[in-house]
């Protein structure tokens, strides 16, 4: 399995999903954890542990709200943080090892965009990480743009994850993602073949 490390707003699963001439099975941990918001079980938990502030009128979990309560800089938010992982991370575990045991024999690679990839100890299941390396200028008008974030909102979340330095220090290897997506693509195509050349 190749895990894909990064920042937020590096272009991880863009460079990934556009990769060409390789049978491969993505698995997306942070869009799994978006549609497990929409989980009645998850859900009874989150009201649960945040009450009712956290949800829109449509009773679906309103993520902005959510966000607000467990990413900055007070123990309030840490401990928040603490909760929603609590949470949230079982469940996504547990949709990743179906997504890998599901996964046909007949490709060329499993490949794991998780943006706590460290964080949840997925190294360790890892055959090879590769970082996406974009400068945090690029980082934040991606985020500005895609998500309507601030540098200070892009700032709070990164700060609960583990620093882009050790990040980069764990990987095999290292796409530069700096200028055009395409250039970025092409250089995951030669890491994925010399990893499979490796295999």
């Amino acid at each position: 399995m190749i895990g894909i490390l990064g920042g937020i707003g590096s272009g991880k699963s863009s460079v990934v999903i556009n990769v060409d001439g390789f049978r491969l099975v993505i698995i997306n941990a942070d869009l799994i954890g978006h549609e497990l918001l929409f989980d009645p079980s998850i859900q009874v938990a989150l009201r649960a542990a945040f009450g009712g502030e956290i949800f829109a009128s449509d009773g679906t979990v309103n993520r902005s709200n959510l966000a607000n309560l467990v990413f900055g800089e007070t123990d309030e938010h840490r401990a928040s943080l603490a909760k929603l992982n609590q949470i949230l991370h079982p469940a996504i575990r547990r949709q990743i090892h179906q997504q890998i045991d599901s996964a046909s024999t007949d490709v060329d690679a499993i490949i794991l965009d998780a943006a706590l990839l460290l964080e949840g100890g997925w190294d360790a299941t890892c055959d090879w990480l590769v970082f996406i390396d974009t400068p945090i200028e690029i980082r934040r008008q991606r985020v500005t743009d895609n998500r309507s974030w601030s540098a200070e909102e892009l700032a709070k979340r990164e700060a609960t994850q583990i620093s882009l330095d050790l990040k980069k220090d764990k990987a095999d290897f290292v796409v530069d993602n700096s200028g055009r997506l395409e250039v970025a693509v092409s250089q995951m195509e030669q890491v994925f073949r010399t990893i499979l050349n490796r295999s």
